[in-house]
């Protein structure tokens, strides 16, 4: 407890009195006073409140406004720290919330605690016995099967974020954690999906991502195309609809699946939601 004798977070976390290393000002460990555990710290700085009702139009007094006709505002503030309330930080807070829900991996770390406090965002993730990669590389370059091996773990690690509909787009040489006993971790999910909160993008991915969609067989019509079985045309049908239903009959007749491939006019058969099996994942 010696070494954690600085500002305490949320009531709970305990800082260093000295930042320890070259990554003082966004990442540092830290006492977790509840569990009696070692953690780690990231801070994510929030933007300061701008805005533009505030700003001094030239010619006016300190204070007054031209959007309000030279009334003043009360207390003449131009601005601020975020608050835990403000949306915008709710949204960021929601964001790396979300990307903490998901399952643990052996290739990914483990989110404790995402809270605002102080003007910056904090993510409390799990305390690992690695380094980052940057820290590898400045010492010497990694040998060609080294560096397979590194890439086959970034690599395990994107497979299980994609199947859960996310995309990772904060990979970089300092989030990628090579471990003691010699395993890669990839990090920086929940601080990545924070800052695009911030920026006004949506990180979070549909529902429909997160859980397996309906199976062919169970796929709903769509722009009047059958599902797997229906009848043939009926009358009124146009002529690339006719030739789309003769292509489903013709495929069940020969046992191939007719949902999720292409017709004979070219068009889609009621695909289902989500990724293919063997296909790309579409948000990627």
């Amino acid at each position: 407890m010696d070494d954690y004798a600085g500002r305490v977070l949320a009531d709970r976390y305990r800082l260093p009195l000295p930042p320890s290393d070259e990554y003082e000002l966004t990442e540092t460990r830290a006492f977790d006073t509840y569990s009696g555990q070692e953690v780690l710290v990231r801070q994510v700085p929030l933007p300061e409140v701008v805005e533009a009702e505030v700003l001094d139009a030239e010619g006016l007094p300190d204070g007054f406004t031209a959007r309000d006709g030279g009334g003043r505002r009360p207390g003449g503030a131009r601005g601020g720290v975020r608050r835990p309330a403000d949306p915008v930080v709710r949204r960021a807070v929601e964001a790396a919330q979300a990307a903490a829900a998901l399952p643990d991996h052996p290739r990914l770390d483990q989110v404790f605690d995402v809270f605002a406090e102080g003007g910056s965002l904090w993510i409390v993730s799990e305390l690992v016995a690695a380094r980052p990669l940057a820290a590898l590389l400045a010492e010497k370059p990694l040998t060609p099967y080294r560096a397979a091996e590194v890439a086959s773990d970034v690599l395990m690690a994107l497979r299980v974020l994609h199947a859960h509909g996310w995309v990772h787009r904060n990979i970089t040489a300092r989030t990628v954690l090579v471990c003691d006993d010699g395993r890669v971790m990839l990090t920086g999910l929940a601080v990545g999906a924070a800052e695009e909160a911030l920026c006004g993008y949506d990180p979070v991915p549909e529902a429909a991502f997160e859980e397996p969609g309906p199976g062919p067989e169970s796929a709903s019509p769509v722009h009047g195309v059958g599902a797997p079985g229906a009848p043939g045309p009926t009358g009124g049908t146009s002529d690339p609809e006719a030739a789309r239903r003769a292509a489903i009959e013709a495929r069940e007749a020969g046992g191939l699946p007719s949902a999720g491939t292409e017709s004979t006019g070219g068009g889609r058969v009621v695909p289902a939601r989500g990724p293919a099996e063997g296909g790309r994942d579409p948000r990627a």
